[in-house]
């Protein structure tokens, strides 16, 4: 048997421990997890404000090709080694809670696919990590700690409940320092220092999720198909979004019931998207979300901009 094929800790942690643990461990799990980066970042880009970054948009775009490219990559390696999740992690028993409560426990707290290495890890260590080097608030030591936190009690997380083994979330983490590294040498950008390049960040993601696509369709592993077309159909709609708008900087916040019609309407679409099995159709429902995502505030210029202009042509 491969040598990795059992890993050490993380089967059966939370065996005795009361639901309610169980489920806090589930809750804090889910700050690194795609449903919770989509909420945030869409969030962040268009509520955007100067007091947390010089250039608010820039880095919520960052963050939305970083994720991008962090699942890709995991994408690739997960398929690559084909490690197994310890037996346990697609295994919960439902408290005794009302409906979704308990629905949500079973969510929060079991997971599927291959096991090695951890996506929460890798992807924590990548987009808090880079919020400690972009983001204003605080000062850098204090952003440092405040990531640091939130990557091991999330890497914890996935031990904890049983879905990861320790050298999963290990090699995870150290994964992800290595991505920080290269990506804030190969994309740094030109203009702004200190800051990354969005343009540079999604064309390396559509490189990087074209080959964990390619990986999948060669190895022949479909239930990982769903990650790789939209990490795809992401990139390159983050790509055509954000390189066609030529000043994002300039255009203004989405007003709150706008934001919230959009987010719905964005997050309809991204959950189709996940559930269809046709990979060029997921790979553009999921392209054209993220390209809506980065272009709203324009639209919203636009749309108020004509309304302006028509109604000083009726008065």
């Amino acid at each position: 048997m491969f040598p990795l094929q059992t890993r050490g800790i993380g089967e059966t942690v939370l065996s005795t421990a009361p639901d309610v643990v169980v489920f806090l461990f589930g809750l804090v799990t889910q700050l690194g997890d795609q449903w919770f980066f989509f909420l945030a970042f869409t969030s962040l880009y268009w509520l955007a404000r100067p007091r947390i970054s010089e250039r608010p948009r820039r880095v919520a775009a960052s963050f939305v090709a970083l994720a991008f490219i962090s699942l890709s990559l995991v994408t690739s390696l997960k398929v690559g080694f084909a490690l197994p999740r310890p037996p346990t992690a697609e295994i919960a028993s439902a408290p005794n809670w009302p409906a979704p409560l308990a629905d949500l426990f079973v969510s929060f707290t079991t997971d599927d696919g291959f096991g090695f290495p951890s996506g929460h890890a890798l992807g924590t260590t990548v987009v808090y990590g880079a919020a400690a080097l972009l983001l204003d608030v605080w000062d850098r030591r204090r952003r440092a700690l405040a990531a640091a936190a939130i990557v091991a009690t999330v890497a914890l997380s996935r031990v904890v409940l049983g879905v990861h083994y320790g050298v999963d979330v290990v090699v995870g983490t150290l994964l992800g320092l290595v991505v920080l590294i290269l990506v804030f040498t190969v994309a740094d950008a030109d203009d702004v220092p200190g800051h990354l390049d969005p343009t540079r960040l999604f064309a390396l993601a559509v490189g990087l999720s074209a080959v964990a696509l390619a990986v999948v369709i060669a190895s022949g592993t479909p239930h990982h198909a769903a990650n790789a077309s939209a990490a795809l159909g992401g990139s390159l709609g983050g790509l055509v979004g954000w390189s066609r708008l030529s000043d994002h900087e300039s255009l203004p916040t989405l007003s709150l019931p706008a934001a919230l019609v959009s987010l719905l309407g964005a997050g309809a679409l991204w959950v189709v998207a996940d559930a269809l099995h046709v990979l060029p159709i997921a790979i553009l429902a999921t392209g054209t979300v993220v390209a809506f995502i980065l272009a709203a505030p324009w639209i919203q210029s636009r749309l108020s901009g004509d309304a302006a202009a028509g109604k000083s042509v009726e008065q």
